[in-house]
């Protein structure tokens, strides 16, 4: 499937602390079942010190292959601080408090 094939392309090609790929095809005139358009969100410090153009262009870049067989993508791409600051969310895994840490 497409959706995977992106998402697999992003993950060995950048490293990611997030990422969500949604088939939005049925929000348009298509068959039932399509994979013609996606939106994907996708969170890397790779991004760091990149113009949102350039961070767009690594994207159509990596997805080359994929973006022969689809219509249209929407790319929302964010550093790890970025996203924080519109989510609220710190994507970091909290400290571990068990085993020998355990008070």
């Amino acid at each position: 499937m497409i959706k995977e094939d992106i998402e697999n392309n992003l993950k060995t090609n950048l490293d990611i602390s997030f990422i969500e790929v949604i088939n939005e095809s049925n929000m348009h005139n298509v068959p039932d079942g399509a994979e013609s358009h996606f939106k994907i969100t996708i969170v890397s410090d790779f991004f760091e010190n990149m113009r949102p153009v350039q961070r767009h262009q690594k994207v159509y870049e990596i997805l080359k292959m994929e973006m022969k067989k689809i219509h249209a993508i929407a790319i929302h791409p964010y550093t790890t601080n970025e996203w924080k600051d519109i989510s609220g969310e710190d994507l970091k895994s909290p400290d571990c408090l068990g085993g020998e840490n355990a008070e």
